[in-house]
């Protein structure tokens, strides 16, 4: 029944909510792509019809340039590249209704530099110019650039690979091949149909991988950093580096396992948007999203480690003030993330919303279990709901765990030391072991 009540929704949502979006964005034109090489990039130019909002990033593994427009007529022909462009194909096909997507298969991996607009003049039609340049070492989603202001009030669908590229080295245009983008039920997960929300029985062997023979990816994103110190210690510490510090040390316990794939959101002091560090986690697919910060409160007697799941209302006033104070931290950077509350208004998105908040329940419950086991101090009601930005992945299962209080001098102690992260880690790591030991025995995987 709920498979046949989402694809009834996806129907109504695709062909009568979203069209008219679809003609608003008619008249657009791609006629031109050129390519070219320069000592220090290589630089793409877009002839458009007209001025047309865009979004343009970079995918690895393959390694691909994407560029979302408003839905376009495709009057470029064959585009030709010269030797050492990168460039090994050029496709486009829907990506949503009123969006389509153009994407470059490249040689090698790249990083994309700039991309703007070049309004007409000087009998030049509009441009849409993007430069890239080839990079060594390894891909980090973390700081690379999404350009453009091209916004959507429906949801922001995963970033999903089109069909397989053209094998030949020419330059192709391959029309219409992609698959259209529809949000997808959140894969690898276990079901809830009628079972509590309490934490999971401990299983006796490692939770094995996914049947399709890949790891579990999980995405740890250490709070704050850069200008955003969040919390300072009692102890003179500040909280970006104790997170930091955390989320490297469960990453370092994740990967010997041999049981998963880790993505840190940042792996040194920079700061990152917050509704940033949930498209990094989407971007990569990643199966569960943990969000590590320690608080801090003008009560010093006040200990113990907490874990957040999402709600709409939070469970008490404490919590309320701390998700605000969470939340206003993109201030900093001057963006509001008030507006990110309608993502979950639409009807598709709060269907899979309410299935994937219930998991990240289920997950929570567990870590607070096997913290409990492992002797880490826990605050009175440990799970508790906040509306933190991070949480808000529609896809995701995603937790935020509070390790500690920095404003309490022995809690700050104990999270400066080395020996206490990991006995935490330990912890995190057997409520993932739990969790996705769950996944593997209702055999979604």
């Amino acid at each position: 029944m709920l498979r046949f009540l989402s694809v009834l929704l996806i129907s109504l949502l695709v062909f009568g909510v979203y069209a008219p979006q679809a003609l608003s964005q008619a008249g657009l034109s791609i006629n031109s792509v050129r390519i070219g090489t320069h000592p220090d990039k290589v630089r793409m130019v877009v002839e458009l019809s007209r001025v047309a909002d865009y979004r343009a990033f970079m995918l690895q593994n393959p390694s691909r340039l994407v560029v979302d427009l408003p839905n376009f007529s495709w009057n470029a022909g064959n585009p030709s590249a010269p030797p050492g462009s990168l460039v090994r194909a050029i496709r486009n096909g829907p990506l949503q209704p009123g969006i389509q997507r153009m994407v470059v298969d490249l040689e090698t991996q790249a990083s994309l530099r700039s991309a703007f607009i070049l309004p007409k003049g000087g009998g030049n039609p509009d441009r849409l110019v993007l430069d890239f340049v080839r990079m060594g070492g390894t891909f980090n989603p973390a700081i690379e650039k999404t350009f453009g202001n091209l916004n959507s009030s429906k949801p922001n669908f995963t970033l999903e690979t089109f069909g397989n590229p053209p094998q030949d080295a020419e330059v192709t245009q391959v029309a219409t091949t992609a698959t259209t983008n529809v949000l997808k039920a959140p894969p690898q997960k276990p079901s809830y149909n009628g079972e509590s929300e309490s934490a999971p029985k401990a299983d006796p062997t490692p939770a094995p991988k996914p049947s399709n023979g890949k790891k579990y990816l999980i995405v740890i994103d250490a709070g704050h950093g850069g200008q955003d110190p969040g919390a300072n210690g009692a102890n003179g510490s500040k909280e970006k580096n104790i997170t930091l510090a955390a989320a490297k040390e469960l990453k370092r316990q994740l990967e010997a396992s041999g049981r998963y794939r880790v993505q840190l959101t940042r792996d040194r002091d920079i700061f990152i948007k917050l509704p940033d560090r949930v498209s990094i986690a989407r971007r990569v697919e990643a199966d569960l999203f943990i969000s590590l910060h320690a608080d801090s409160i003008d009560k010093p007697g006040v200990h113990g480690a907490s874990i957040y799941t999402l709600s709409n209302t939070a469970s008490d006033a404490q919590t309320e003030k701390l998700a605000a104070r969470e939340n206003r931290v993109d201030l900093i950077a001057g963006v509001d993330l008030s507006h990110e509350d309608k993502e979950v208004a639409n009807i598709l998105i709060d269907l899979a919303m309410r299935d994937t908040m219930n998991q990240a329940k289920f997950f929570a419950n567990g870590v607070v279990k096997h913290a409990d086991k492992h002797g880490i101090d826990l605050l009175e009601r440990p799970h508790r709901y906040a509306g933190f930005a991070v949480l808000k992945a529609p896809d995701i299962p995603s937790v935020l765990i509070e390790m500690g209080f920095m404003s309490n001098k022995a809690e700050a102690n104990r999270l400066a030391s080395g020996e206490y992260r990991e006995k935490m880690a330990r912890a995190i790591v057997a409520g993932i072991d739990a969790y996705f030991a769950k996944v593997a025995k209702n055999g979604q995987n």
